[in-house]
Formats: structure tokens, C-alpha cells, sequence
């Protein structure tokens, strides 16, 4: 960015003459519709920023163009569903954000599509029933969490294991 705008739309350059970001101005901070992009000229990321934060749904991208991420953001912070995704365009992780933590249910898959992990998380904290998979779908481990710990009775590898009652 310029020190020379304050206000108004703007336009910055990657040093071999790809644009990197444009956007608007409002008192010297970004606030409106932003993008920005890869040196290969592809868009890495699109949405909406207020005060210089992030402030609503936002996109991002890989270098080849396959969309990576979709979020929402409220002052900055992640506050919302959010999706990530694999190169491969299968999806990585879904779940929904509080104040910027995981706050719910939160589900993370392999690159062949198959569920790697779903699992209760309150304020970024593992807390209530989690389960694991193999990449060929075969339950790992399946049990409860509280706090962030381990808690009751858990099946792991085959095998029933007992934690400290929850």
C-alpha cells in the first residue's frame, strides 16, 4: 500500500508487475471489498474488510485456483461456519467459530473424502463425544472428552480403555 492514499480504491503490485491487492481506503486503513492475489496473477483471497480486519465471508484460494477456504469472520475473529478444503477440492475440516475458537461440532476428513475425525469442541476445547477413523474408514478410537481430557470408558485400536470418570 501507498502512504500517499488515504481514501478511495488502491492497487498494489507484485515486483514482476502481477497485481497483489486492491481494495478501498477509508483514513489510511483498508474498509470495503478486498482482494489479493498470487504472483502468478491467480486470487488467494476475496471478501470484505472493515477497519483494516476481516468482516464477514471471506474466500481463499490455492495457486491453481481451487478454493482452499470459506469463512466468516466478525471483527477479525473467525465467528461462523468455516470450510477448508483439500487441493484436491474434497473437503478438509467443517465446523462453526465463536470469537474466534471452534465452538461445536467439528469434523476433519482425508483427502479421499473419507471422515478422519468428528468431535464436540466448546471455546477451542475438545468436550463431548470424539470419534477417529482410518483413511479406510475403520473406527481408531471412539470415547469422551471433558476439558480437553480424556474421560471414562474409550475405545482405542481395538481395545477398551478406561480415564478418570468425567
Amino acid at each position: 500500500m501507498t502512504d500517499e492514499i488515504k481514501d478511495g480504491p488502491f492497487e498494489t503490485y507484485h515486483d514482476n508487475g502481477q497485481l497483489e491487492s486492491k481494495g478501498t481506503l477509508r483514513n489510511g486503513v483498508e474498509d470495503g471489498p478486498y482482494e489479493d492475489y498470487y504472483e502468478n496473477g491467480q486470487l488467494r483471497s476475496k471478501g470484505i474488510v472493515t477497519d483494516g480486519e476481516w468482516d464477514g465471508p471471506v474466500e481463499g484460494y490455492y495457486e491453481d485456483g481451487q478454493l482452499s477456504v470459506k469463512r466468516i469472520y466478525k471483527d477479525g475473529k473467525e465467528d461462523g461456519p468455516s470450510w477448508r478444503y483439500h487441493e484436491n477440492g474434497q473437503v478438509r475440516t467443517k465446523g462453526t467459530f465463536k470469537d474466534g475458537e471452534i465452538d461445536g461440532l467439528f469434523e476433519e476428513y482425508y483427502d479421499n473424502g473419507q471422515l478422519e475425525l468428528k468431535g464436540n469442541v466448546r471455546d477451542g476445547e475438545s468436550d463431548g463425544l470424539w470419534e477417529e477413523y482410518s483413511d479406510n474408514g475403520q473406527l481408531r478410537s471412539k470415547g469422551t472428552y471433558k476439558d480437553d481430557e480424556k474421560c471414562g470408558e474409550w475405545f482405542e485400536d481395538g481395545e477398551t480403555v478406561t480415564y478418570d470418570p468425567c
